[in-house]
């Protein structure tokens, strides 16, 4: 009995090896949607920093609505063409791209709701955002092992205190959203998609 309770847990342990190396690879294929999702982020901010004095016309939606097209047409097709189903059922790859999915649905929501019902508030959705981004760059990195993700959580909820802390909430918040969405976004996609072009590579070459 005890020769078997050792052998069962060999292969449990084995097994999550596997899921977790699996999970890595996967989380470095997926970045480009980072990077991509991290380049709108910035230019959007940004551009709403310039309309609020000015240099852009119109209102904030005709920058989000397109914004979110973009980002969200890609993501689609994206995960449509390269994220092929798994053979065998993988706890860190669903975990990840459930972490992606919850924010995306999770802003949406909030961006809908707030700006039918027009009580939108820029603050609230910056809190919300930067709390959401925090935790799954948090799940990312557990499950992945990338602890450079987990800088990026920190970040994220380092940005959410100190938006929430502003008495006065300012088109320099702006600003300081365009930098963290290169810095948190943009950059750990671009350090996850070396990742899969060294794993790529090592296969070949293998």
């Amino acid at each position: 009995m005890n020769s078997i309770t050792a052998h069962s847990a060999a292969e449990d342990l084995a097994l999550i090896r596997s899921m977790m190396e699996a999970g890595r690879q996967k989380a470095a294929f997926d970045g480009a949607h980072l990077v991509v999702w991290g380049a709108v982020l910035m230019v959007c901010y940004f551009m709403q920093y310039m309309q609020v004095f000015g240099y852009i016309p119109g209102t904030p939606l005709w920058i989000w609505l397109p914004a979110f097209a973009v980002g969200w047409g890609f993501s689609l097709l994206y995960r449509r063409g390269a994220c092929e189903p798994a053979s065998v059922p993988n706890i860190a790859v669903r975990a990840y791209n459930a972490a992606w999915l919850a924010v995306g649905i999770t802003m949406l929501l909030h961006f809908g709701a707030a700006v039918v019902s027009g009580v939108f508030d820029a603050k609230a959705i910056t809190v919300l955002a930067c709390g959401v981004f925090a935790c799954a760059f948090y799940v990312i990195s557990i499950v992945t092992e990338l602890r450079a993700l987990r800088l990026a959580s920190v970040g994220w909820w380092g940005v959410l205190v100190y938006a929430t802390i502003q008495a006065q909430y300012d088109a320099e918040m702006l600003l300081v959203l365009a930098a963290a969405s290169a810095l948190l976004v943009l950059l750990p996609g671009q350090m996850m998609r070396r990742l899969a072009n060294q794993h790529n590579t090592t296969a070949v070459t293998a």
